[in-house]
């Protein structure tokens, strides 16, 4: 205990008014006979106590620190046990599971920041209507109980991880408003091994010859091959192949492209229509909603200001 100098004064007063000597020093009198007045009151020498000096607490070990947002090293340690169960279970490589688990607490964490930045929140009683959901489509609280169990979870630490869930929902919800029409084109493709093949097919093209009978013959894309090459409409951002979407965008209907080179191989590309405010289809806005997000989170990531504590 430390003792500040009130403390002492009191210390002080208390030991004089008991006239008891101390430990620390003599207690001085005079007088020659008993009875006789003392020529000067007593005194005792009083020491101040020594402060005791408490150990400083051990810092927590850390896995991560997320833009100065510690990441406790237990938390790390059990997400690496539920990532190789997991995968262990399936059959599937664990050798993965600490870059994995690394990169998907720095996500999180990123994630709760912009969440909190943002004012955004998820309530308990949302949990609470999610965690039971979660439990009927189970088929009740004793399988829950057993998923939990199986899968290392402590029921609290479940719910944290469920909340972090749907804290990540409302935010791409935020970070990925989609419209509701878009610029879209109807285009399809043939696609070949060698540029060498694609000139040919292209001469052929410019012949006069058929593009849904080159590609039902030629296109190595098996999803549009038996549909002649047709790709269906599409906004920008929807392809996964950059290359075939800019050479379609830069065409007008009845238009050809060039030969376009991609990773994938080498396209024939022709646009058959073009509309400036066609409504998306669900499946465009989920996966143009899917690519917003994760650009949003590249972007964050690059950002973020991250230190590795541990070299796994």
């Amino acid at each position: 205990m430390r003792f500040g100098w009130y403390s002492v004064v009191i210390l002080l007063g208390g030991l004089a008014a008991c006239g008891r000597p101390t430990a620390l020093g003599p207690t001085a009198t005079t007088g020659a006979t008993a009875g006789a007045a003392p020529a000067s009151s007593p005194t005792h020498t009083v020491l101040p106590p020594t402060p005791t000096i408490l150990p400083s607490p051990t810092p927590e070990p850390l896995a991560l620190t997320v833009n100065g947002q510690p990441i406790p090293l237990e938390r790390y340690e059990r997400e690496l046990v539920r990532c190789q169960a997991g995968l262990a279970g399936v059959g599937a490589e664990v050798g993965n599971c600490p870059a994995l688990v690394l990169d998907s607490l720095i996500e999180q964490t990123v994630i709760e920041q912009a969440a909190a930045g943002a004012g955004l929140i998820v309530a308990d009683a949302e949990v609470d209507f999610a965690l039971a959901q979660i439990t009927s489509e189970l088929g009740g609280p004793g399988v829950l109980v057993t998923w939990l169990q199986t899968n290392l979870y402590a029921p609290d630490e479940f719910r944290l991880a469920l909340q972090a869930d749907l804290l990540r929902a409302r935010l791409a919800e935020q970070v990925t408003a989609v419209e509701a029409t878009a610029e879209q084109v109807h285009a399809r493709e043939i696609l070949v091994s060698t540029a060498e093949a694609a000139q040919t097919l292209l001469d052929q093209l410019q012949a006069g010859a058929d593009f849904a009978t080159l590609a039902l013959q030629h296109s190595r894309d098996l999803s549009s091959r038996v549909a002649g090459g047709d790709l269906g409409w599409f906004p920008r951002g929807l392809l996964t192949v950059p290359e075939v979407e800019e050479a379609a965008f830069a065409l007008l209907p009845g238009e050809t492209s060039a030969v376009v080179a991609s990773p994938l191989g080498f396209h024939i590309v022709q646009v058959l229509e073009r509309d400036p405010a066609r409504p998306l289809s669900p499946a465009a806005i989920q996966s143009l909603r899917a690519a917003a997000y994760a650009a949003w989170l590249d972007a964050r990531l690059v950002e973020a200001d991250v230190v590795r504590h541990v070299n796994r």
